[in-house]
């Protein structure tokens, strides 16, 4: 989990870039070596997430900057199906592609249905989140599911203890993440 050195800096979450390595090293385990990486909105969890999939291909002697889309718009179904399009075509060779967001994965498998293109046989599609319908697509999407209702629920816990002054509250509380591999890859 990414921290501060600040004493009074507290934080509940897990590593974005971790769990942005270890999808990416999902779909290499998978036998993909030409892994693309789609970030929309391009916050910091974003940017984690792409350095996490970036250290992955660079340690697997797989990195090629050139399969970097970052899209500043926010993220969206249509999005995602709009740039799976154009990913595809300007790198015809690309076999996977990690969505930094579930919505823009969802959109890219509608694509791929509404193409012809077969997911995953053609090209594997990861997505982030485990946001609602994921586990409805077709195929149903291999994602990392965050767990965001703890997040809140630790974080509220955190702030009533800082609130009463409790000395012993942990400046950082990692919740972890879980990947859940499913038919897209």
């Amino acid at each position: 989990m990414e921290t501060s050195a600040a004493p009074d800096v507290f934080s509940v979450g897990f590593s974005q870039h971790d769990a942005g390595r270890a999808i990416t090293q999902h779909l290499v385990s998978r036998g993909r070596r030409r892994i693309a990486f789609v970030g929309a909105q391009l916050d910091a969890r974003v940017l984690q997430r792409a350095e996490g999939y970036r250290r992955c291909l660079h340690d697997a002697g797989l990195h090629d900057a050139r399969l970097e889309w970052m899209d500043p718009n926010r993220s969206s179904i249509a999005l995602g199906g709009e740039i799976f399009t154009a990913l595809l075509a300007a790198h015809p060779d690309v076999d996977a592609i990690f969505f930094c967001n579930d919505d823009l994965a969802q959109g890219a498998l509608l694509a791929a249905l509404r193409s012809g293109v077969q997911v995953p046989e053609r090209v594997a599609v990861a997505g982030f989140n485990d946001l609602e319908g994921s586990d409805q697509m077709l195929p149903p999407l291999t994602t990392v599911r965050t767990p965001r209702a703890q997040i809140g629920a630790q974080a509220a816990t955190m702030l009533l203890s800082l609130m009463r002054g409790d000395s012993r509250v942990p400046h950082s509380v990692d919740v972890g993440y879980e990947l859940v591999l499913r038919g897209s890859s």
